[in-house]
């Protein structure tokens, strides 16, 4: 999941802009987030990323079958927890959330 996220980030993101990454926990949750600047998500697709082959705006240089964030998303399930998705015009950032235990 991280792999997809950090890599999501890096070919997505804003050349000239750090990709951040963090992790924390608190109130017996786990959170670990990847953030980068860039062009933001439009609202309709941020509502299916985690949908299977769902690819958004297709550019001929970038490949994959769009099941990266799905995987990802089923990973987070698996795990009790969710994946999230924000995104403005200042930075996009996916937010993993899971119970520790």
């Amino acid at each position: 999941m991280v792999s997809n996220l950090l890599g999501n980030a890096l070919t997505h993101g804003a050349a000239d802009k750090p990709v951040r990454i963090g992790a924390s926990t608190a109130n017996g949750m786990f959170v670990l987030w990847v953030a980068n600047s860039g062009e933001p998500i439009p609202d309709a697709v941020a509502a299916q990323l985690f949908q299977p082959f769902f690819r958004g705006q297709v550019r001929a240089s970038i490949q994959g079958l769009g099941l990266g964030l799905y995987i990802a998303s089923q990973i987070a399930e698996a795990h009790d927890g969710t994946l999230t998705v924000a995104s403005t015009a200042e930075e996009t950032h996916f937010t993993f959330r899971m119970p520790l235990r």
